[in-house]
């Protein structure tokens, strides 16, 4: 009896004292996670705002496919890893607590993409248009205060 017990408690000693962070194997790391999923979500935006929008007649599931095959090949995974490493994360909130918070966290960092205005070729953001806007109210001023300064000015007739 004694020495079972005591194989049970070196058994309970070591499992106590193993890595409790250490991911299973064919987990993505938190960092290689982190990563995947915003290159996942940025190619879905611009998907979305650039692509679908564009051209209508585009098939949207082989195309969002297309985008996250490259975004597999770029960081040397495939789908059925991505999918699993989801999977875990889901079961374990606050991993993908840590993760979602770190990409919320990058996003609020990230710089917006600069859109030049002026490369419009819509006149209403035409700079020399806005200008001519400017001036003609100017002039419109100034012809209102000239006329009545006019009408100040004009000598009585005699009656």
């Amino acid at each position: 009896m004694k020495p079972l017990f005591l194989i049970f408690t070196i058994f309970f000693l070591l499992n106590a004292c193993s890595d409790k962070n250490k991911m299973p194997k064919g987990i993505l790391s938190k960092q290689k996670m982190r990563e995947v999923m915003w290159d996942m979500i940025r190619a879905g935006e611009y998907l979305n705002n650039f692509v679908f929008n564009k051209d209508s007649a585009i098939d949207k599931v082989a195309e969002s496919q297309k985008w996250h095959d490259k975004i597999y090949e770029l960081h040397k995974t495939n789908k059925a890893e991505f999918d699993k490493s989801y999977a875990y994360y889901k079961s374990h909130p606050l991993l993908m607590r840590e993760v979602l918070d770190s990409l919320a966290k990058r996003q609020v960092n990230a710089r917006p993409v600069p859109y030049n205005v002026n490369s419009s070729k819509d006149s209403i953001f035409n700079k020399r248009d806005t200008i001519r806007a400017t001036d003609s109210i100017r002039r419109l001023s100034d012809s209102l205060l000239r006329n009545r300064i006019i009408k100040k000015n004009k000598p009585l007739k005699a009656v």
